[in-house]
């Protein structure tokens, strides 16, 4: 029995060791940005902080990486797109990088479907495509006390950077107890499109926000969105022609409902709009 306990210690050592080695390597480099979950978030935050030409920056969802990915460039629009897992939190610290790389712009677009501004930090998508990539001690001065809250009721943020968490997907059980009493704009949306919005002021570019392709099967749905909450927010300014601007495509071009299945057909929709 001795002998089998020690055999087992041994091999727990080993494999332990094995892990580190490889959260080490993936580690070094970066190399597991490009492996793991929200690989698309690692190469925007990448982008973002890098000079650009391009008079115009383009932050989306996942639909508006679709149709403008952030793999792609050219030196009219510098996409950022990548996944409304970040939250407009997310969002805005990418604009900020992009900022504070020296890059002048002219015109920032915000490509979101109509509900990807509910995002709280409450999804179970948090730890990876936010807590991960995001809540770093670079950003601190970027976190506010409500994002700071909202992460803290993640089980096992503060372990959240450590090598074999970080370059794993790996991510803690959790379920979202808060109460949602919004349909457009969760708390950490309107802070954080504010903020978006200041730096649209502060540095002298237009805030331009467009909605993603959404599929006629969810029309009643966008209807029956609160608009009202845009008002309580004072966000009329920001929000000026967005629901107008939904284009609404047959039920047969989504693969999920969401995400178009041959999204380049449709970019010709906006070229008089993002350009």
């Amino acid at each position: 029995m001795k002998h089998f306990v020690f055999k087992t210690f041994i091999f727990v050592l080993i494999a332990i060791g094995i892990f580190h080695v490889k959260s080490f390597y993936l580690l070094a480099n970066e190399r597991y940005t490009k492996k793991v979950l929200g690989s698309e978030v690692y190469y925007s935050i990448e982008k973002s902080k890098k000079k650009s030409p391009a008079k115009k920056v383009l932050l989306g969802d996942s639909v508006g990486k679709q149709m403008y990915d952030n793999y792609e460039n050219n030196d009219t629009i510098n996409s950022l797109a990548c996944n409304q897992a970040i939250s407009i939190a997310g969002q805005y610290m990418l604009l900020h990088n992009y900022i504070e790389a020296g890059n002048k712009i002219d015109t920032a677009y915000v490509f979101f479907t109509p509900f990807s501004f509910t995002n709280n930090l409450n999804q179970v998508f948090t730890y990876n495509y936010f807590v991960k990539p995001f809540y770093r001690q670079e950003n601190a001065a970027l976190i506010t006390p409500l994002v700071r809250q909202q992460v803290k009721k993640i089980p096992y943020t503060a372990i959240a950077q450590y090598p074999c968490v970080l370059t794993n997907n790996w991510t803690p059980d959790f379920e979202s107890k808060d109460p949602v009493n919004y349909t457009i704009l969760s708390p950490i949306g309107a802070e954080y499109l504010h903020k978006i919005s200041d730096l649209a002021k502060q540095n002298h570019f237009r805030l331009v926000m467009i909605s993603a392709p959404t599929s006629y099967k969810k029309k009643k749905e966008v209807e029956a969105l609160d608009k009202s909450e845009i008002v309580k927010n004072n966000l009329e300014a920001e929000f000026k022609g967005f629901f107008e601007s939904i284009i609404y495509l047959d039920e047969a071009n989504f693969s999920d409902g969401t995400h178009l299945k041959h999204p380049e057909k449709f970019k010709y929709l906006y070229k008089n709009i993002v350009r």
